[in-house]
């Protein structure tokens, strides 16, 4: 998550969005993933692939951090959509709700990017971490799961910086 937020915060800049909602966008970096913290270390740390009952309860984290952190009565609205709605699609082919184009916020967008990001170039138990340019590459390459404007600018932000 600190390398997710890390990623937020420089694109974020980038993208010339104000300090105060950098901030935002960092803490919903740092959270996104809290609801992992009920999801079995087992499935976790599996090293091979997920069965369909393991694939589930990690497809349930999302709505998990948004439950815990919504009990925060000061917790800001863009984190918890961050939070809930990391793993949604352009398409409307991602997760929990299935929200499509426009339904998906600008944070979220910058979050999903950053996330499957991160995820790509970072070792994981289950596979060894990828080449940045294999990375996106490979993002690119994906119909319909990122909006391809900003992941076009998600990549020229990266090539002007060392993270």
């Amino acid at each position: 998550s600190i390398a997710v937020t890390a990623l937020m915060v420089h694109f974020g800049r980038s993208l010339k969005i104000n300090e105060e909602a950098i901030q935002t966008l960092a803490m919903g970096g740092l959270l996104h993933d809290i609801g992992k913290i009920k999801t079995p270390l087992s499935i976790l740390n599996k090293t091979g692939s997920l069965s369909d009952e393991e694939m589930a309860k990690i497809r349930e984290h999302p709505q998990h951090s948004f439950e815990i952190l919504s009990r925060q009565r000061d917790m800001p609205e863009i984190v918890l959509d961050i939070c809930l709605h990391h793993h949604e699609r352009i398409d409307g082919r991602g997760y929990p709700q299935g929200l499509f184009g426009n339904q998906i916020s600008m944070p979220v967008r910058i979050a999903s990017i950053c996330d499957v990001y991160d995820a790509l170039t970072s070792t994981r138990p289950y596979k060894k971490a990828w080449k940045p340019a294999d990375a996106g590459k490979f993002m690119v390459q994906q119909e319909g799961q990122f909006d391809h404007k900003l992941l076009k600018q998600f990549f020229f932000c990266l090539s002007r910086c060392d993270l």
